[in-house]
C-alpha cells in the first residue's frame, strides 16, 4: 500500500508544474482581455466627450484576437461567458467599422454622411458604455465575466 501511495504522490508531483504553468498562462490571457476592455472604455469615452467625428484612433482588439482563442482552446470560458465576450468585442468591431466609415466621409468631403455616421457611432458607443432600455452595457457584461477570473 505504501508503494502505491508513493507512486501516486510522485505522479501528482509530476503534474504540478504543468498545472501551475497552465494557471499562469490563463491568468495572463484574462488580464490582457481586462486591460484591453478598459482601454476600449477609455477611448469610447474620449470619442463621446471630445465630439471629434472622425478620430485617428480605433478601439483596440489585439488582445481579444490573440487571448480569446487561447481561452477557448483551453476550455477556460463557459458558453454564456463566450456570448458576453463575443458581444462586447463584436460591438467594438462595429464601432471601429463606423470610425473607418467616418474617416472615409471626411476624406471624401461628404459632410452630410459624416454627420449621420457620427450620430450612429454615438449611439453604438453609448450602448457599449451605458445601460440602454434596461439592457446592461456591453462593457459591464464583459467586465462581469472578466472580473471572475482576474483579481
Amino acid at each position: 500500500m505504501k508503494d502505491v501511495l508513493l507512486i501516486l504522490f510522485g505522479f501528482l508531483l509530476a503534474l504540478l508544474p504543468e498545472l501551475l504553468r497552465r494557471r499562469k498562462k490563463l491568468s495572463v490571457h484574462w488580464a490582457a482581455l481586462k486591460a484591453e476592455a478598459i482601454l476600449c472604455k477609455e477611448m469610447a469615452e474620449t470619442y463621446l466627450n471630445d465630439n471629434i467625428k472622425a478620430p485617428l484612433y480605433r478601439l483596440p482588439t489585439q488582445a481579444f484576437s490573440h487571448s480569446f482563442p487561447v481561452l477557448l482552446a483551453e476550455g477556460a470560458v463557459k458558453e454564456n461567458e463566450v456570448r458576453e465576450l463575443e458581444s462586447f468585442f463584436g460591438w467594438v468591431q462595429d464601432i471601429n467599422r463606423g470610425l473607418d466609415n467616418a474617416n472615409e466621409c471626411l476624406v471624401s468631403g461628404n459632410l452630410e454622411r459624416i454627420d449621420r455616421e457620427s450620430l450612429r457611432l454615438q449611439h453604438k458607443t453609448n450602448e457599449l458604455l451605458r445601460e440602454v432600455k434596461g439592457k446592461p452595457a456591453y462593457l459591464d457584461r464583459a467586465m462581469t465575466v472578466i472580473n471572475k477570473y482576474v483579481k
